[in-house]
């Protein structure tokens, strides 16, 4: 039973690994509350784990997005000249939402920007909904049009994914997809492309910069490791396959599963689960 622990975070790995390369938003929003579940919230000694789990997180997230986006290559999905001022403004965001992490770290402050993020996915659940239903032959620009695009609006997209990446342990691309969608107007499929490329892009900083701050008891890099280590390969197998189905799917079963999980993360942000 002592190893019980370990092989559910493998299983958590799997699904973490298909959403995440389906959606293009990293595995974050199921590995932590996963992590809490299966470990606890606190440590023995009585000690909050958050921010142990959000560095394991994002070392996996690192691990699990890359499978993806050589799927979504393979389609010639990733709109580069979209990815590259989205790299650039996450960049720059996580290194922020990272500080911002342990600066902001009382209750009230994350709950009510973890209600704006959760106001901001109610609508994007809606418009994406109306989109499901509204027969159109196109939904957003093409690869030709997109190269119009002012680049400080694709910097706008990015730098609050990278501070909320850094800030709630979350892959950005849960916010990144639907703010290329209502800023950029990029179709849905290639939005999430885009996101998993600027998270491999940017999750290895936010990586790094989280493990460095580290410390008891807020928790250790030795243990991240090892979180890391349980969750990651299985994740890793269940990206190529969730990226991979992305394409293969009908779109309007990749927009009700996008739809969901948008649904299912206002309601974590409000708190209700």
């Amino acid at each position: 039973m002592e190893y019980l622990p370990y092989v559910l975070l493998a299983v958590t790995g799997i699904l973490a690994g298909v959403l995440g390369g389906l959606l293009g938003i990293g595995g974050s929003s199921v590995m932590l509350p996963a992590m809490v579940l299966i470990l606890g919230a606190r440590s023995r000694d009585g000690h909050e784990q958050i921010h142990q789990y959000m560095a394991a997180a994002m070392i996996v997230n690192f691990l699990l997005i890359c499978p993806s986006v050589l799927a979504h290559l393979r389609k010639r999905a990733v709109w580069a000249r979209v990815w590259v001022f989205l790299a650039a403004g996450a960049l720059a965001g996580v290194v922020l939402g990272v500080q911002l992490s342990y600066l902001c770290d009382d209750d009230v402050t994350k709950r009510y920007l973890r209600w704006g993020v959760g106001a901001f996915f109610v609508y994007v659940a809606g418009d994406n909904l109306r989109r499901m239903l509204k027969r159109r032959r196109s939904e957003g620009l093409t690869r030709r049009g997109m190269e119009g695009l002012s680049f400080w609006r694709k910097l706008i997209v990015g730098f609050p994914m990278g501070v909320i990446a850094g800030l709630l342990g979350i892959g950005g691309g849960s916010l990144a997809v639907p703010a290329q969608q209502l800023v950029l107007k990029v179709p849905l499929r290639n939005a999430i492309a885009n996101s998993a490329a600027t998270i491999a892009t940017i999750s290895w900083l936010g990586a790094i910069l989280k493990n460095a701050q580290l410390h008891p008891p807020d928790g250790t890099v030795a243990r991240s490791l090892v979180l890391a280590g349980c969750l990651a390969p299985t994740a890793m197998v269940g990206s190529y396959l969730g990226g991979s189905l992305t394409h293969a799917l009908p779109l309007r079963i990749v927009r009700a599963a996008f739809i969901a999980l948008m649904l299912f993360s206002a309601v974590k942000m409000f708190g209700w689960i």
